[in-house]
């Protein structure tokens, strides 16, 4: 009797372990109403019905199409699709156990009536926007901690890849220029300023082709052409000062300490690195 309750006890736990397990999958085609021709590179975002955390994207690819796996069942799921000059599409839905993929089928896109420079919807902002050659990511969807520096956000971002020397690819292609709000930052060094600045002041990356380099060579093959990245501040930052001060000690009087300040004031962008070491 004890070994048929063990086994039951055990089927139970699996079963209940299995349906824990179970993920599920959306999927649809992103299409221009007007044209009937596909949208490429569209942004397709899942969020929490109930508090709009973002869950997972993707973008559409040249056929319109996009997959996104591993989704939560029996939680109501908003699907939110972008992409700049037509009207966001939203849509709730629930992935049951029993219908684990769901199909949106041929999503026309509206194009938009007003002609706006820029909309801010705080709560569903798209992680990633394309812009012709530019790609937007939006820093507030990829958490980092709270003392995480530019180095760390950009590793979270995909496509882009900072090695251990803190050289920094987007999509296989060596970034040339840092800049931030479209302003070099101490001549463009990638790693003074993906290792100095904090993550927290980043409203959003911008990444896209050096145009430096497309004015020395307009025939360079595109996947020659390297990229350039802006770091776009949040507002409040624009105007106030922000650094850091460390200092460490070792053996034998080995020691080093350093500080960074940044000034910033409207379009008026000041810094200031010191460094002191002794071995």
């Amino acid at each position: 009797m004890r070994i048929l309750l063990l086994l039951l006890s055990l089927c139970t736990l699996t079963i209940f372990s299995k349906a824990q397990d179970h993920k599920g999958t959306i999927q649809g085609v992103v299409i221009d109403s007007t044209t009937s021709k596909p949208i490429t590179y569209a942004t397709v975002s899942v969020y929490k019905a109930m508090d709009t955390t973002l869950l997972s994207y993707k973008l559409s690819d040249e056929k319109g199409e996009f997959r996104i796996p591993l989704l939560p069942v029996s939680l109501r799921l908003r699907v939110v699709i972008t992409f700049t000059g037509y009207t966001v599409y939203r849509k709730e839905f629930t992935i049951n156990s029993d219908r684990l993929q769901v199909d949106l089928g041929r999503i026309m896109m509206n194009t938009s009536a007003l002609s706006l420079n820029e909309i801010v919807v705080h709560a569903e902002r798209p992680p990633i926007t394309v812009r012709k050659d530019t790609v937007e990511f939006n820093a507030a969807s990829f958490k980092t901690l709270p003392d995480a520096l530019v180095e760390d956000l950009l590793r979270k971002l995909p496509g882009v890849n900072v090695d251990k020397d803190g050289n920094i690819l987007v999509n296989g292609r060596r970034v040339s220029t840092i800049y931030v709000d479209g302003k070099e930052f101490f001549g463009g060094d990638v790693r003074i300023a993906s290792k100095n600045l904090p993550a927290n002041i980043i409203d959003k990356v911008q990444a896209m082709n050096d145009p430096e380099a497309l004015r020395a060579n307009p025939l360079m093959p595109e996947a020659d052409i390297p990229q350039v990245i802006n770091l776009k501040l949040k507002p409040g930052i624009k105007k106030g000062m922000f650094g850091k001060i460390y200092a460490g000690g070792g053996i034998k009087d080995k020691g080093e300490a350093g500080a960074m300040l940044n000034l910033f004031r409207d379009t008026t962008q000041n810094q200031l690195i010191g460094l002191w070491q002794q071995s």
